[in-house]
């Protein structure tokens, strides 16, 4: 797909699917990373699939935010240049009770950002795949996890089942969540957030799902 056409996708949906961003070569070497990162790392007991800054434990992940395949996309797609904010893990644990409530990544003042998230694992609607809603970047919704009247039967709502190496990247003012994983396999996904360097405001590290 052309920059282009990627480019009035994302402005229409807010949010766009890259299939096959990273090769098998890139996407084992992101795996490793990830692995050696969270057995270093204490889960919490809210958010126990939830590990970010990923690039305050490794160093290969901060240059990855500064400067991996995303960056360039991404600052095309808003139109700016980035303030990079944080590297994460978000994983769906297999046989979990409850996934992560619709949201936004926008907080306070900043509005302005963007999420790439980059499957390990293919994620569908068993495992806990995100879900977005097309156009609700263009609505002015509060930065709350559980934002009411958004679920999977709203209007525009889309589950997006990827592959591993397949990516995603939403705007910071898309609705998005993942609901819980009731299988028995794993759904591991690497997220780094950006502020669009325009933006100004108070900092957060996003949230994805």
């Amino acid at each position: 797909m052309s920059l282009e056409q990627l480019k009035r996708d994302f402005d229409r949906d807010g949010y766009v699917v890259l299939r096959g961003f990273l090769s098998p070569e890139e996407l084992e070497e992101l795996r490793a990373r990830a692995a050696g990162c969270l057995s270093e790392v204490r889960r919490s007991e809210e958010y126990p699939g939830v590990v970010k800054n990923l690039n305050g434990i490794d160093p290969w992940f901060e240059d990855q935010l500064q400067r991996g395949k995303q960056v360039e996309l991404i600052s095309a797609l808003l139109e700016d240049d980035l303030e990079p904010a944080s590297a994460g893990c978000f994983e769906r644990i297999p046989g979990e009770s409850s996934g992560i409530r619709p949201h936004i990544d926008a907080i306070g003042n900043r509005r302005r950002g963007a999420t790439a998230w980059i499957a390990l694992d293919r994620a569908d609607r068993e495992n806990g795949c995100l879900f977005y809603v097309a156009g609700t970047h263009r609505q002015d919704l509060p930065s709350v996890v559980g934002l009411e009247g958004f679920g999977a039967d709203s209007e525009g709502a889309m589950a997006v089942e990827v592959e591993p190496g397949d990516a995603t990247i939403h705007n910071s003012r898309t609705v998005h969540w993942s609901e819980a994983n009731r299988s028995a396999r794993s759904r591991q996904a690497i997220t780094y957030f950006y502020w669009a360097a325009s933006c100004e405001g108070e900092t957060a590290d996003g949230r994805a799902g």
